[in-house]
């Protein structure tokens, strides 16, 4: 099966992937409550004041920001982490982008280099794709370049004022160690159904599926990776 053909696999509301998971008929998909990698965690968010002050330093964020876009529950976004402003303060923001009304952020195609609406210190996703330019990565890698918007968190946005929530299985993406996001075992993460994202962690909860080697993007060039395959590691 392709990478592009992956989607038709995401029955995401109904019983056959339920069924999928529970029967363990596919070891690239499971809950994430019964990977040995799921955690309970009490991580503590930032304060609204600190994460004022890092943005204030910010021009182009205060820029973005006075533009008042507002956000909604459900609407699409892309979110990564802003290089910018931890690397000057310290203090970790999502940038968030604009989804558009494809479904192509579910085929790779990710949302990292669209409009920037606002930023989040602490971002709840449903329905989460995990996505990476691996041309921009393997620059990055290479020290061809210098990092740039090049991977992103997809998926729909959830405004609640439920506290939050960090268990689950934790997944992040360091460009020069990977060339996709990964768990803690460095297996490599294609989607899952709830994130939470904060700092340089996104930790899912629901089902999750994994990369398996004839599913995942082709890696560009030979920049070393420590990416292990769904059906080589799980």
């Amino acid at each position: 099966m392709s990478y592009q053909e992956t989607q038709s696999l995401f029955e995401l509301e109904g019983a056959p992937l339920d069924r999928e998971v529970e029967a363990g008929r596919n070891p690239s998909l499971i809950w994430a409550h019964d990977s040995a990698l799921y955690r309970t965690r009490h991580l503590q968010p930032e304060t609204p004041q600190t994460i004022a002050r890092a943005m204030a330093t910010d021009a182009v964020a205060q820029r973005i920001l006075a533009k008042g876009i507002p956000l909604s529950h459900g609407q699409v976004v892309g979110v990564r982490l802003n290089l910018s402003i931890i690397k000057s303060t310290g203090v970790a923001v999502h940038t968030i982008h604009r989804g558009g009304t494809g479904t192509g952020y579910q085929n790779g195609r990710g949302l990292y280099r669209g409009e920037v609406i606002s930023y989040l210190p602490v971002v709840r996703l449903q329905h989460a794709w995990f996505n990476v330019h691996q041309k921009a990565r393997q620059d990055i890698a290479s020290g061809a370049a210098s990092k740039s918007p090049m991977a992103s968190i997809d998926g729909s946005l959830v405004l609640s004022e439920e506290p939050w929530n960090f268990d689950g299985v934790e997944v992040s993406f360091q460009p020069k160690r990977v060339h996709l996001f990964v768990d803690a075992a460095n297996q490599a993460v294609q989607y899952a159904e709830q994130v939470t994202i904060m700092g340089h962690r996104a930790y899912a909860r629901g089902r999750i599926r994994y990369f398996e080697s004839r599913t995942a993007p082709p890696q560009a060039g030979n920049a070393p990776s420590e990416v292990v395959f769904a059906s080589e590691g799980i």
